[in-house]
């Protein structure tokens, strides 16, 4: 089954501790069935604070986009913090923050035509879902914060 060239997709990010064990949700939709989902992911990516592990959706997301040649998306997340860091509302103060956006701006310029949307938290259930199992897959003893290997994915 080829992808579609417009999709709608719904991510999250998900950390048991800040920093914790943490991973991604993310729910693709072709933009004309919102009802049956072509892909979902769920990832575990280490041990990150939650911000972080929203902004990972973000970037994973915009990856999938491009490896799948979706001319048109639109990703929807109930992060407020992230979105409004992103669209410029919100200032970056967060020395591991800065990084990501930069990642996240690389990847929105090789997209045609990306839109970033808030929505409330009770309409992003499944990518929710999705990033909790993923950060429960792991059993972890020791909570040790690693960036670097999110920035060398």
């Amino acid at each position: 089954m080829s992808s579609p060239s417009k999709v709608t997709m719904y991510v999250d990010g998900s950390s048991r501790g800040n920093p914790g064990p943490a991973g991604i949700g993310i729910v693709i939709f072709a933009d004309d069935d919102e009802i049956h989902p072509i892909e979902e992911i769920s990832k575990y990516i280490g041990i990150t604070t939650n911000n972080v592990a929203e902004y990972e959706a973000i970037i994973h997301a915009l990856k999938w986009i491009i490896a799948n040649d979706a001319a048109h998306a639109t990703i929807k997340l109930d992060s407020e913090l992230a979105y409004k860091q992103i669209t410029g509302t919100y200032r970056i103060k967060s020395p591991r923050i800065a990084p990501q956006l930069k990642r996240i701006n690389t990847l929105k310029n090789q997209i045609k035509d990306v839109l970033l949307v808030q929505i409330p938290r009770t309409g992003n259930k499944l990518a929710n879902r999705l990033a909790q199992r993923a950060s429960k897959k792991v059993q972890v003893k020791h909570h040790k914060f690693d960036q670097q290997q999110l920035l060398e994915q």
